[in-house]
């Protein structure tokens, strides 16, 4: 299978009846539209349509799709198809070639494995990685770096994005903060480093069981590229960032 994608870019704008032109509010990513080419190779008449059935069965149970393809090993995408026609290639020949186009509601392209279990053999091109970039994502340092090499902000407020932080520690109290843009959030609990403490977008789990009144509501936001990081109020901490990687493309 082979195909190509294309990012549709929603821009927004207002207009004001006493200025020229249009004011921009902002850019959303409306779905992904992904179009696959496939040859079937069938031996006859009847073999195509034995195989025409089980292709659109395949598609056909109106869940998402979840795929990948040659080139892009490393990243996953969840579409669902749009109507598409199988026809033979030409009188006479046995083959169809056909195409389909995926609708991508989520917009995005997502990286197979998670930060916290991404490894150099599996960070293909596109990734926005670089040879002189050894990112890490579980970190005990009470100030450290994280970085996202999405193609946008990882942004679990506003887009709903994935991403979790998985916490262990020992203290009065946490808080983490982002001063790369600001974003903090703060356990007020004390806790002596055997609970579990997850902050999964803006809900917070201890052992399982749901905690967010343990905590300021606050989340931690990603950008692009190098995030500086600090934590506050406990002696010791195991801090993981667990999230995909999003692309554009």
């Amino acid at each position: 299978m082979g195909g190509d994608s294309t990012p549709a870019f929603n821009n927004k704008y207002q207009d004001d009846v006493t200025r020229d032109g249009s004011h921009f509010t902002g850019t959303t990513f409306g779905k992904l539209i992904f179009t696959a080419n496939f040859l079937l190779r069938s031996r006859d008449y009847y073999d195509q349509k034995l195989l025409r059935h089980e292709i659109y069965q395949l598609f056909g149970d109106r869940e998402l799709c979840r795929f990948r393809t040659d080139i892009d090993l490393q990243k996953v995408m969840y579409g669902r198809p749009t109507t598409f026609e199988i026809k033979f290639i030409a009188d006479g020949n046995n083959d169809s070639l056909f195409s389909i186009q995926f609708e991508i509601p989520s917009g995005y392209k997502y990286s197979l494995n998670r930060s916290d279990s991404v490894t150099v053999d599996n960070i293909s091109f596109g990734m926005n990685f670089h040879l002189n970039e050894k990112p890490v994502y579980t970190q005990t340092a009470n100030s450290f770096r994280i970085y996202n090499p999405s193609d946008i902000a990882i942004d679990p407020y506003y887009q709903r994005h994935d991403l979790m932080l998985l916490i262990q520690f020992s203290g009065n109290s946490y808080q983490i903060t982002n001063t790369t843009n600001g974003s903090s959030y703060k356990y007020n609990n004390a806790s002596n480093g055997a609970d579990n403490i997850v902050l999964n977008g803006l809900s917070t789990i201890l052992n399982g069981q749901s905690a967010s009144q343990n905590t300021d509501f606050g989340f931690i936001k990603l950008e692009k590229g190098w995030n500086d990081i600090i934590v506050q109020g406990a002696t010791s901490h195991t801090t993981t960032f667990s999230f995909p990687f999003i692309y554009l493309d």
